[in-house]
């Protein structure tokens, strides 16, 4: 078992005695994982992943007792996550003098120089050259505001939003199409096609390993992509599937995925 898996077994047991769990942020691969743990112990009823806005890549794995049940009933994330489980995480503003132009390398190089450990953070978002929003847990939040003076060479100002006011301020992603047609829903087609590779070598790369499909690294390329996976490429990008599984006249798939920007 990892320690992922362990981890996850241990929020469990706690919810099914009655506590309300949350762990750390986690990334796609992660969350993934935490929930494949969750079904094979036949508990993933109890679990829902959050980020602190709709299209969060980082999220927190909230562990639900019985007396919440169903989640359904219980609200959206935000109302569920301040009153079942003690406001854990908080949004934050952060805010440059305009001197600099800072990236996410610059804010988040910064707030790891406080001693602040990066699974205790969730998304940080540039929205413009000295803008940036931020999730993270709430007592970090609190050192990060009476901390963080100077990113890079520029100074900064930092204050707590709340989730409503990211979900106007924080930056649409954005996205470019990708639509062809491949032999068959396997891993390597769809990799050389998003990524205008012959199929040899887009083969050669997920067996290097350098391909996620749902969170993992896959090495098999006869993988089966269904709609809906994220597939990570290194030194091409990461994409979104949104279709493959109509056939056109010819017995080929239609492929109509999204370029992460």
């Amino acid at each position: 078992m990892t320690l992922l898996a362990a981890r996850c077994a241990e929020l469990l047991r706690r919810a099914s005695n009655g506590v309300p769990s949350v762990g750390t942020f986690l990334s796609y691969a992660e969350q993934t994982e935490m929930l494949l743990c969750a079904r094979r112990l036949g508990e993933e009823q109890r679990l829902f992943l959050w980020g602190g806005y709709d299209e969060a890549e980082r999220k927190k794995a909230f562990f639900v007792p019985d007396r919440y049940l169903p989640l359904s009933e219980l609200g959206d994330e935000i109302i569920v996550s301040e009153a079942y489980f003690g406001d854990p995480v908080c949004a934050l503003e952060l805010k440059g003098s305009g001197y600099k132009e800072l990236t996410n390398r610059d804010w988040l190089g910064a707030i790891l120089n406080l001693g602040i450990e990066r699974d205790s953070c969730g998304d940080i978002r540039t929205a413009g050259p000295d803008l940036a929003y931020m999730i993270c847990d709430r007592p970090v939040g609190a050192l990060i505001e009476s901390a963080l003076e100077r990113v890079g060479r520029d100074t900064v100002r930092v204050r707590e939003i709340s989730f409503y006011q990211l979900a106007e301020l924080m930056p649409k992603r954005e996205f470019e199409p990708v639509s062809d047609t491949v032999p068959a829903p396997r891993l390597d087609a769809v990799v050389g096609s998003l990524c205008r590779l012959a199929r040899e070598k887009a083969k050669l790369l997920v067996q290097s390993g350098a391909v996620q499909c749902g969170g993992r690294v896959t090495e098999k390329p006869d993988v089966s992509v269904s709609d809906g996976d994220i597939i990570s490429v290194r030194g091409h990008g990461k994409f979104r599937i949104l279709s493959v599984s109509e056939q056109n006249k010819k017995g080929r798939y239609r492929l109509f995925a999204e370029k992460y920007k």
